[in-house]
């Protein structure tokens, strides 16, 4: 907390400070808030309690730290995502371009969203891109008065930030359209309830099958929203009774969906036709599904040239930036029995 110095003045507290509060030096709270290795866990936990007891920020409170650039943008994302083979390497292009480097903070089971924004943040990074972030509204807040900030795949109201993400609900819409073309009336939906913006697809869905007049099959799912979660929703559909196509709220729920599906001897597209959405995993050969593409090369052209502007100083407001999704067609889909058989 801040401290009166004996002229009455308030005085924020320093590294000094937390070091003379835990008994270490004042370099080794620097390599912890730096993100170096060489302090035991133990110690790192008594120094990061300490900064928390005292008030101590190393980066957000000392803005000063960001006046001498570092040219460093910081991105936080989740490695497991299969979305972010590709949309890393379109960050560094665009971030190259813009005359800045990037400096990665991978989220893992030993390395919360806090610590990786920890992380960043004692690198001294001008900006923040948080990809999929799932801190509170209110923390997500508070960090974007303090530095300029993207978020990339969540959207938010009401904080002063960035926000990218694709037009989940035009994509959805546009592939239940896609089938019901070819003929399908039964069109199943996987959602997952715990993916962020999942929401918006759900909508798109649901827009969509009212258009058509159509009866809703939904199928939710709780948290796990990859394979494993895909496999979940195709014994749930087995079991309810399965439509002639299911469109999945990402790739790597088509993924898990297909291979149980398969498993139970049904086949595709001939049995039920299955869409994806990313078109990360979507396009491996032995997949070949149809799928929804997000582009990342548009999602970071738009995350950096928006997170430039507030670095410097030329944009401030919340400002929202829907990319665009488009209906990329393989070998998952065809026409429902029904229809080939005529």
């Amino acid at each position: 907390m801040a401290k009166k110095d004996s002229s009455g003045e308030v005085r924020h507290a320093t590294m000094a400070d937390v070091a003379a509060e835990v008994g270490v030096s004042r370099q080794l709270v620097g390599l912890v808030f730096r993100g170096e290795p060489g302090v035991g866990a133990a110690t790192e936990a008594k120094i990061r309690a300490a900064a928390k007891k005292l008030g101590y920020q190393p980066n957000l409170a000392a803005r000063s730290l960001r006046s001498v650039n570092s040219n460093y943008i910081g991105v936080m994302f989740r490695p497991m995502e299969s979305s972010m083979t590709e949309l890393i390497p379109a960050l560094y292009k665009y971030a190259h371009a813009a005359g800045y480097r990037l400096f990665l903070s991978s989220v893992s089971s030993n390395h919360d969203e806090p610590a990786a924004i920890q992380e960043l943040l004692g690198h001294r990074c001008e900006g923040l891109v948080l990809v999929s972030s799932q801190q509170s509204k209110t923390a997500i807040q508070k960090l974007a008065r303090d530095i300029p900030l993207v978020s990339v795949g969540r959207r938010l109201e009401g904080v002063r930030c960035g926000i990218v993400s694709s037009q989940g609900e035009v994509g959805v819409a546009e592939a239940v359209d896609y089938l019901f073309g070819l003929g399908h009336k039964q069109i199943g939906y996987v959602y997952a309830k715990d993916m962020l913006d999942s929401e918006f697809r759900l909508e798109g869905y649901l827009a969509a099958m009212k258009k058509h007049d159509l009866p809703t099959q939904i199928v939710e799912i709780e948290g796990d929203f990859a394979e494993e979660g895909g496999s979940r929703a195709a014994d749930k559909f087995i079991t309810r009774g399965l439509p002639t196509a299911i469109v999945c709220n990402n790739d790597q729920a088509a993924f898990g969906l297909s291979y149980r599906l398969m498993q139970s001897g049904i086949q595709i597209p001939e049995d039920v036709s299955v869409v994806g959405y990313d078109d990360t995993v979507a396009s491996l050969p032995f997949l070949n599904l149809t799928t929804v593409r997000q582009e990342p090369d548009e999602i970071a052209e738009a995350a950096i040239s928006d997170l430039v502007a507030r670095i410097k100083g030329q944009q401030y407001h919340a400002q929202e930036i829907l990319t665009s999704s488009k209906l990329v067609v393989r070998t998952s889909t065809g026409k429902p029995k029904a229809s080939t058989s005529k």
